[in-house]
């Protein structure tokens, strides 16, 4: 099959390989989590919670995700017993999702491993490369932040 030639800018060029780079990334994700029968979302569900508890709305802004779909995870990791919810004792409105024991256990076990994996994804730049790369990106993200209207 040929190669299909683009007289694009660099810009778009970046982007579209940001946007293959970032899909990588989530099919390498899927697959590390696989045998444990999570998700993505779901890892970072277990990563954010304690077991103290931490309120959803909180996780939300984490995740950077929507409450609604967040609550459906919490429901599926809730029924493996992996994480319950309380409501907070400052604020009844407020629910804390709590890691049980076995939530506690599983991340625990994950946390490490997934540190390894991203540790070895990356060790294929530099670490000139590397700093490059993360004050590119920080350029962009603080260039695309949305700007707080003052009233």
């Amino acid at each position: 099959m040929p190669e299909i030639v683009s007289p694009d800018s660099p810009r778009i060029e970046a982007y579209r390989l940001f946007l293959k780079l970032h899909r990588r990334f989530q099919e390498l994700n899927r697959e590390e989590f696989r045998p444990y029968d999570l998700s993505t979302p779901q890892y970072a569900i277990l990563f954010y919670a304690s077991e103290e508890g931490v309120p959803l709305s909180q996780i939300c802004h984490e995740m950077l995700a929507d409450n609604s779909n967040l609550t459906r995870l919490v429901d599926r990791l809730e029924a493996r017993g992996l994480v319950r919810r309380a409501p907070d004792p400052r604020d009844r409105r407020v629910t804390l999702v709590q890691l049980t024991p076995a939530g506690k256990a599983l991340i625990d076990e994950l946390r490490p491993r997934h540190r390894a994996y991203i540790e070895e994804r990356l060790s294929h730049l530099s670490e000139v490369q590397l700093a490059a790369f993360h004050e590119a990106m920080q350029t962009l993200y603080s260039a695309l932040e949305p700007v707080e209207e003052v009233p």
